[in-house]
C-alpha cells in the first residue's frame, strides 16, 4: 500500500516536471520566433525604404561645409535685439507655466487613470485614460498649429500646447507609478473607514512622491525643449525669430539664434540634473 502511494507520487512529480519543461521549451521557441520576426521586419523596412547607406558615411562633409558657409560666423550683435531677449524670457514663461499647470492636472488624472486605485473604473478611469491618450496621440507641433488656427498667433497657443504635452508625457508615467504601489497601506486606510481622499493622501501619495518628483523634472526638460521651437509655428517663444531669420535668408542671425537655443537647453539640463540629485 505504501509502495503504491510512493510510486503514484513519483509519477505525479515526473508529470509536473515534464509539463514544466515543455512550458520552458515553448517559451524559448516563442522568444526565438519573436526575435526572428523583429529582425525580418527590420530588414524588410530597410529594403522597402531604400535607405542609401553610402550617403550616411559621405554626408558629413557636405553638412559641415553648409553649416560653416551659412551659419558661421554667427551675428553676435543680434543679442542686443531686445525683442530676442524678451522672447527668451517668454520661452521660460511658456515652459514653466505649461509644466506647472500640466503637472497639477496630472495628479488627479494619474490617480483616476490607475486601474488598481481609481475611485471609478467605469467612469473616471476611461475618461482619464482617454485624456492622456488624446494628449499623447497628436504630436505637440500639430497641437500648436491647431491652437494657432483656432486662437490666433501668440503665447496662449503655446501655453496650451505645453500643458497638453506635460499631460501626455507625465500623466502616463505617473499613472504607471501608481499602479506599481503596494496595496497594503490602501487596504489599511480603507479598513479604518477612510474615504478615497484619505487613501490618496495617506496611502498612495507617500509611495509615489519621489518618483513623481523625478517625472516632474523630466517633464520640465521635455516641455522646455518644446517651448524653444513653438514660435516657429507662431505659438510664442524664441522659435519665432528662428523662422523669421530663415525666411529673411539672414543665416548669420539664424546661427546666433540656434546658439542661444542650445545654450538655454544646456542651462535647463544642468539645473534639472542638480534638482534630480537633491531629490534622489
Amino acid at each position: 500500500m505504501v509502495e503504491n502511494v510512493h510510486k503514484t507520487g513519483n509519477i505525479d512529480y515526473l508529470k509536473r516536471s515534464l509539463t514544466g519543461k515543455k512550458q520552458v521549451v515553448w517559451k524559448k521557441i516563442v522568444n526565438y520566433v519573436l526575435v526572428l520576426f523583429l529582425f525580418t521586419f527590420l530588414y524588410w523596412s530597410f529594403t522597402y525604404l531604400n535607405i542609401p547607406v553610402r550617403r550616411f558615411f559621405t554626408m558629413w562633409g557636405p553638412i559641415g561645409y553648409k553649416i560653416h558657409q551659412l551659419f558661421l560666423p554667427p551675428d553676435f550683435g543680434y543679442l542686443n535685439n531686445m525683442k530676442l531677449l524678451r522672447s527668451i524670457v517668454q520661452t521660460f514663461q511658456l515652459a514653466f507655466f505649461g509644466t506647472v499647470v500640466g503637472l497639477i492636472l496630472c495628479v488627479p488624472l494619474a490617480w483616476f487613470a490607475a486601474i488598481n486605485v481609481t475611485p471609478s473604473k467605469f467612469i473616471l478611469y476611461p475618461i482619464s485614460r482617454g485624456i492622456i491618450i488624446l494628449s499623447r496621440s497628436i504630436y505637440e507641433i500639430i497641437w500648436a498649429i491647431l491652437f494657432t488656427m483656432i486662437l490666433g498667433f501668440g503665447p496662449l497657443a503655446g501655453t496650451l500646447t505645453c500643458i497638453l504635452a506635460t499631460i501626455g508625457f507625465s500623466g502616463k508615467l505617473m499613472a504607471e507609478e501608481v499602479e506599481a504601489i503596494r496595496v497594503g497601506p490602501i487596504e489599511a486606510i480603507r479598513a479604518t473607514g477612510g474615504n478615497e481622499f484619505d487613501v490618496f493622501f495617506y496611502a498612495i501619495f507617500p509611495q509615489v512622491r519621489v518618483a513623481w518628483a523625478g517625472i516632474a523634472i523630466y517633464s520640465w526638460d521635455s516641455t522646455f525643449r518644446l517651448a524653444t521651437i513653438l514660435g516657429y509655428v507662431g505659438a510664442g517663444g524664441i522659435g519665432m525669430y528662428l523662422r523669421e531669420t530663415i525666411e529673411m535668408l539672414d543665416y548669420s542671425k539664424t546661427g546666433m539664434t540656434l546658439i542661444v537655443i542650445i545654450g538655454l537647453v544646456i542651462v535647463s539640463e544642468v539645473v534639472s540634473a542638480n534638482a534630480r540629485k537633491k531629490i534622489m
